[in-house]
């Protein structure tokens, strides 16, 4: 029973910071939506543990924290991915503002 108020109160507290975080402009409406989906879903979980059974015998899996942990992992490798090809862009445009940049400074410095 503690456990699952400290859940709810944790998935409460993210809901609340997603929504802080689309109106700060940092993630946009999709992205606050999709997180809110998450955050519901872990509520509705920990108040409704039974429901993790009936999800995992609807997909096929034997027990509903099997579920919960491949749909975590699942979630994981997919933010893990987003987040290296967002790093692999940030790189390729750090590396055109710094060449950019010092062809700027070699024009500046030959005209001097």
């Amino acid at each position: 029973m503690l456990i699952q108020i400290l859940l709810v109160l944790g998935f409460i507290f993210a809901l609340w910071l997603t929504w802080k975080r689309f109106r700060q402009d940092v993630i946009s409406l999709g992205e606050a939506l999709a997180w809110s989906l998450l955050w519901a879903g872990g509520i509705a979980v920990s108040i409704l543990p039974k429901l993790t059974e009936y999800l995992a015998a609807f997909f096929g899996v034997g027990r509903g924290v099997d579920l919960i942990l491949y749909a975590a992992v699942a979630i994981q490798f997919f933010l893990i991915f987003k987040l290296f090809v967002k790093h692999e862009k940030l790189e390729r445009l750090l590396t055109k503002l710094v060449q950019d940049q010092s062809l700027k400074d070699l024009e500046k410095n030959k005209s001097n």
